[in-house]
């Protein structure tokens, strides 16, 4: 038995190391987010086989000892059943639920944010996991406070993607340690020939691999994002299930708002900078080239977009399917309504039934409300009522997403303070895949 959970623990940590070189070597969102799924899974195995590996082994060491002593085969067989059990209540755990995800933990977190009372048993629990996250290499701040279980987490994440929040959910998603500084061409890939290019001759890889027009680093900090909820909606729920839920709710609405905003327009103190805050400070980030103005009468004439945007976009762009975001009034308005010089319908906007996709000139539109971008109706001279980007490659949000929740009593205040909070930074990358579109007023 201890040779063969010694083979598959092998097995498994070389199946880790190459999902984790996959994982740094992936371009793509989905499959960053799978793979780190599979990652965090077979990492638990691992740490499950080792245990049980380790029990084992003292087991076998007593059984010697017993044995060089006066055998007691019933202790021995004690040892081994009791190392055994303790390893199945600790596979059963990692297979199907962590520490935070257990119902012990549920029902005491539920009844920390209803009453603000903090058991030992909560404690304990937190301590517990917090020892194996950092034996782990993951850090998480102590002041997130009571951590939210992750059976809300895991509904949080896939909510995410199919909730409020589409802008941001589009960018790439890091977690990569806080205060380093990352040269931004190390979120891109790059290809050499046959050891001809680069100092290293053996593998043809450069030792500072750079991308092209890609210039300057990056250094993601450890921002804490807070969200206020209603004490009222949760204080009188009975059922940990119903709880969960309507906790769920509450922080996901507020978070995916805070955090579609941040992507565009946070000021980078003690938040994530925007892509538009960077333009608007003068930090030279997005090329000049790529800032686009359009007049009243350009807006909806085909001609002008075609010189204007569509004719500067680098092929290599075009196949890494770029996309507008604008309110929803802009894209009906002002490029659905585009006619020829007879006053005929052209047609370059519109619903696409074949992908359920609403497109302009063949390219998706995210469609938003007037709190991310104004309509070009609304927008004064120099506004920004949309851009045209490759969101993976234009902006990293980096987080370990990790919940922590504080209820508490404000004696200033006189009254009970309830909020959720979440490590969270967000930086441009390579904003040479971003094309910001301003309204010009023709003086």
């Amino acid at each position: 038995m201890l040779k063969y959970l010694k083979d598959l623990l092998a097995k498994r940590k070389a199946k880790l190391e190459n999902l984790q070189k996959r994982n740094q070597e992936s371009e793509s969102l989905d499959e960053v987010r799978s793979l780190g799924v599979e990652i965090s899974e077979v990492t638990e195995e691992i740490r499950g086989l080792e245990a049980e590996i380790d029990k084992l082994e003292k087991a076998e060491i007593a059984k010697a000892n017993e044995e060089r002593s006066g055998f007691d085969p019933n202790k021995a067989l004690n040892v081994i059943q009791n190392a055994q059990m303790d390893q199945g209540q600790k596979s059963e755990r990692s297979n199907d639920e962590d520490l935070l995800s257990t119902m012990e933990y549920r029902q005491a977190f539920k009844h920390y944010a209803q009453t603000g009372e903090r058991t030992a048993r909560l404690n304990e629990i937190l301590t517990q996991y917090k020892i194996e996250k950092r034996d782990a290499g993951e850090v998480t701040s102590e002041e997130l406070g009571v951590l939210i279980p992750h059976t809300v987490l895991q509904e949080l994440i896939k909510g995410i993607e199919k909730s409020c929040g589409q802008l941001s959910s589009r960018v790439r998603m890091l977690n990569i340690p806080g205060g380093v500084e990352f040269p931004i061409g190390e979120f891109e890939a790059t290809f050499t020939w046959g050891g001809k290019e680069g100092n290293d001759k053996e593998h043809g890889v450069s030792e500072e691999q750079k991308v092209k027009g890609v210039t300057g680093s990056v250094t993601f900090s450890y921002h804490i994002g807070e969200i206020r909820i209603a004490q009222s909606l949760l204080q009188s729920i009975l059922s940990v299930e119903i709880f969960e839920k309507e906790l769920l709710n509450a922080l996901l609405t507020a978070y995916l708002k805070a955090r579609d905003v941040a992507v565009l327009k946070g000021t980078g103190e003690n938040q994530p900078t925007g892509i538009l805050t960077d333009v608007a400070a003068g930090l030279q980030r997005v090329p000049t080239e790529n800032i686009i103005e359009f007049s009243e009468d350009e807006i909806s004439d085909w001609t002008a977009w075609e010189k204007k945007l569509f004719a500067k976009i680098p092929i290599g762009m075009e196949g890494e399917n770029p996309e507008f975001a604008m309110a929803k009034q802009t894209y009906v308005s002002n490029l659905c309504t585009m006619k020829d010089a007879n006053g005929q319908p052209i047609k370059k906007a519109g619903f696409d039934v074949s992908d359920r996709q609403h497109k302009f000139n063949e390219y998706s539109v995210l469609r938003t409300e007037q709190d991310l971008f104004k309509s070009f109706d609304l927008c004064s001279n120099g506004e920004v009522f949309g851009i045209f980007w490759v969101p993976e490659k234009a902006y990293g949000i980096n987080s370990n997403m990790t919940f922590g929740y504080k209820r508490y009593f404000d004696d200033d205040k006189n009254k009970w303070i309830t909020k959720g909070l979440v490590i969270l930074d967000g930086k441009p990358l390579n904003t040479n895949y971003v094309y910001i579109l301003k309204k010009k007023i023709s003086a």
